[in-house]
C-alpha cells in the first residue's frame, strides 16, 4: 500500500512535470527507446548494472552541437519536514548508473555509443538538510525547493493537507499520477478524476489545480551557472526581443527573489547557501544591495516566450543598483547632518 509522503510526492510530481511542459521540455515514456520500459512501479530505466526505477524522465529537444541529448531524471518529495542525505545518495547511485550505459542503442552495427546525458533534479516542498545539500553539490544532483515562492505557498499548504481521509486505502500511485497528468493538462473531467478520491479530496485537487493555472509563465535557469533556479510568473513572458536583459532583483526576507523589467515579474528561491549570506546582512540595507552585485549576477534561462523556445541571460542592471546604493548613502549623510 503506497504511504501519504509517496502520494503527496506523486501529486507534487505532476505539478512539476506540468511546469517543465510549460518551459519547453517533453515526457518520456517506455515508447521513447529500448532502454525505457514500464515496470511494475512506474517508469523503469536501464543503467550499466541494473534497471532502475524513477519517477519520470523528461527531455528538451534542442541541444548545442557536440553534446549528446540531455535527459532529465525528476524526483518529486513532498515531505513534512526537509529532505536528507539518503535521497540525495540513491539519486547519485541511479546517475552514476544510467550515465554507464554504454551498451548499444547506435543504428551503426558493431558501435557501442552512449546515446544520452542524464542529469538529475529533486524538486522539495520543504528544501532540504544541509548535508544533503553538501552531497547533492558534490555529485552535481540539481535541487529545487518551492518553501518559500508565494506563488507556490497555497499549493504548498494544500499538499499538506492531503490525508487518508480523502484517499481510497487501495489506491495506486501510477493510476494516480497517469489520472492527474491528464487532469492538469484538461484531458479528463473533474467526475472522471473523482474516482480515485473520497471525502474533500476531489475538492482539494481541484484548488491545486487552480492555483496551479495561474503560473502562466514556467522558466529554468542557472543562478550565476551555478545554481539551479526554476522562476515561475502570473504572466508569461511576451515580447521580448533581445537575448540579454538587464532586471531590477528584489529580495523578500532574505529567502525569495523577484526580478522586474518592464512590466515582467518573475519569482524563485533563493538556494540556501546564498539565503544565509543574505540573512546575515538583512538589517544593513547598504550590505543587501552589495551582496546582491556578487551573489546574483546573472540567471541563465531557457523555456517558451511567444511559442518559441528561447534562451535568455538575465542580467541584474548594476546602473539601477548603484543608484539605489547612491540615494542610501545621501540619506545616511543626511541622517549625519
Amino acid at each position: 500500500m503506497a504511504r501519504l509522503p509517496q502520494i503527496r510526492g506523486a501529486i507534487l510530481e505532476e505539478i512539476v512535470l506540468r511546469l517543465l511542459e510549460n518551459a519547453g521540455y517533453r515526457i518520456l515514456n517506455e515508447n521513447d527507446g529500448e532502454e525505457i520500459r514500464k515496470g511494475r512501479s512506474g517508469l523503469e530505466l536501464q543503467g550499466r548494472g541494473e534497471w532502475h526505477q524513477v519517477d519520470a524522465l523528461v527531455t528538451h529537444d534542442f541541444t548545442p552541437s557536440f553534446i549528446y541529448p540531455i535527459r532529465l531524471i525528476v524526483e518529486a518529495k513532498a515531505y513534512k519536514g526537509p529532505v536528507n542525505i539518503a535521497v540525495i545518495r540513491n539519486a547519485v547511485g541511479v546517475l552514476k548508473d544510467v550515465n554507464e550505459n554504454y551498451f548499444s542503442y547506435s543504428t551503426i552495427p558493431g558501435l557501442k555509443l552512449r546515446r544520452f546525458n542524464y542529469a538529475y533534479a529533486i524538486f522539495s516542498l520543504n528544501g532540504f538538510t544541509r548535508n544533503a545539500q553538501r552531497y547533492a553539490i558534490a555529485h552535481q544532483i540539481f535541487l529545487i525547493q518551492y518553501y518559500f515562492n508565494p506563488l507556490f505557498e497555497e499549493i504548498r499548504r494544500l499538499l499538506l493537507r492531503v490525508d487518508w481521509r480523502m484517499l481510497p486505502r487501495d489506491l495506486k500511485i501510477t493510476e494516480l499520477r497517469n489520472a492527474l497528468r491528464d487532469y492538469f493538462r484538461g484531458r479528463i473531467s473533474e467526475e472522471e478524476l473523482g474516482r480515485l478520491f473520497v471525502g474533500y479530496g476531489i475538492s482539494l485537487i481541484d484548488r491545486i489545480k487552480i492555483e496551479l493555472d495561474k503560473m502562466k509563465g514556467s522558466y529554468f535557469g542557472l543562478l550565476n551557472g551555478e545554481y539551479p533556479v526554476h522562476l515561475v510568473s502570473e504572466k508569461p513572458l511576451t515580447g521580448v526581443k533581445e537575448d540579454e536583459i538587464y532586471v531590477r532583483v528584489y529580495i523578500a526576507e532574505a529567502k525569495y527573489v523577484y526580478l522586474k523589467f518592464d512590466d515582467n515579474i518573475l519569482y524563485f528561491e533563493l538556494p540556501d547557501a546564498i539565503a544565509e549570506v543574505f540573512s546575515k546582512v538583512w538589517e544593513d540595507k547598504m550590505k543587501v544591495a552589495i551582496t546582491k552585485m556578487k551573489y546574483i549576477n546573472y540567471i541563465a534561462l531557457t523555456g517558451e516566450i511567444d511559442g518559441i523556445r528561447r534562451s535568455l541571460i538575465l542580467r541584474l542592471n548594476r546602473d539601477w543598483l548603484k543608484d539605489y546604493i547612491n540615494s542610501l548613502k545621501f540619506k545616511r549623510r543626511i541622517i549625519q547632518l
